[in-house]
C-alpha cells in the first residue's frame, strides 16, 4: 500500500513537470497513465450485514488514447490495470449460527481483493498542443477480475463467515472522472454483486459497491 501511496506521488509531481516543456505535439496524446484512491460504501446491504471500519480502493494502470477529432479533444481511453478493493463489515447477532450461546462475541471482518482492471472510457476535454492543464470529462465503463482474495474473518466462534457469503470475482459497472489539471473526481458504481449468498443460505445477499475518491493522470 506504501508503495502504491509514493507512486501516486510521483504522477502528480510529473503533471507540473509536464507544464514546464516549451515542446508541442500536435500529435499529442494525454492522460495514458492513471492512479486512484477512493472510499468504498456498500450498498444494498441486508439487516444482519453492517459496514465497518474504512474500506477503501486503490489502483493503477495504463489506458491507451484514441483521440478521434483534428483538436484531439474528443476520444476513447482504453487500459489496463491493477486494483486493490478492501471491504470491512461484520454479521450481526441475528443470523442463526451453531455457536453456544454464552458465545457470541464478534468482530469486523476483512475481505482484500487483488483485481486485473479493464477501464474504457469516453473522453472529453478542452486540451490543446500547448496546454497540460485542462478541463475533462471522462464517463466509462470498467471490467475487473480478482485474481487473489485475502480474508481476515472475526466473526464469533462457531460461526464462519464464508458459510453466509460468497465472493463474486468478477466485477463491472459504469465509471466518471471529471476535474481540472491534475484533480479529478472519480465515481464507480457496482452493477455487478459483489457478495452473494452461498448455494447452501437460504438469506438473500446481494451486496453491491460505490466507490467515490480522486484519480490522476499523467502521460
Amino acid at each position: 500500500m506504501r508503495k502504491l501511496i509514493v507512486l501516486i506521488f510521483l504522477f502528480t509531481t510529473s503533471i507540473n513537470a509536464q507544464s514546464d516543456s516549451t515542446f508541442v505535439d500536435t500529435k499529442y496524446l494525454e492522460d495514458q497513465l492513471y492512479a486512484n484512491l477512493t472510499y468504498i460504501k456498500m450498498l444494498s446491504l441486508p439487516e444482519p450485514i453492517s459496514q465497518t471500519g474504512f474500506s477503501y480502493g486503490l489502483g493503477l494502470g495504463f489506458i491507451k488514447d484514441l483521440p478521434v477529432n483534428k483538436r484531439r479533444n474528443i476520444g476513447f481511453g482504453l487500459g489496463l490495470g491493477y486494483g486493490m478493493n478492501v471491504y470491512y463489515f461484520k454479521v450481526n447477532e441475528d443470523i442463526p449460527t451453531p455457536a453456544p450461546a454464552e458465545s457470541n462475541e464478534s468482530g469486523t471482518n476483512r475481505v482484500g481483493m487483488h483485481n486485473v482492471e479493464v477501464p474504457f472510457e469516453i473522453r472529453f476535454r478542452t486540451s490543446t498542443p500547448a496546454n497540460y492543464k485542462f478541463w475533462r470529462i471522462y464517463p466509462g465503463f470498467k471490467f475487473s477480475y480478482a485474481f487473489a482474495i485475502n480474508s481476515k474473518l472475526k466473526q464469533r466462534e462457531g460461526f464462519d463467515v464464508e458459510d453466509v457469503i460468497e465472493i463474486d470475482k468478477f466485477q463491472y459497472g459504469p465509471t466518471i472522472s471529471i476535474g481540472y489539471n491534475k484533480w479529478n473526481l472519480h465515481v464507480y458504481y457496482g452493477m455487478s454483486e459483489l457478495f452473494t449468498n452461498t448455494k447452501n443460505n437460504d438469506y438473500t445477499i446481494g451486496i453491491h459497491d460505490l466507490r467515490l475518491g480522486l484519480i490522476f493522470y499523467i502521460l
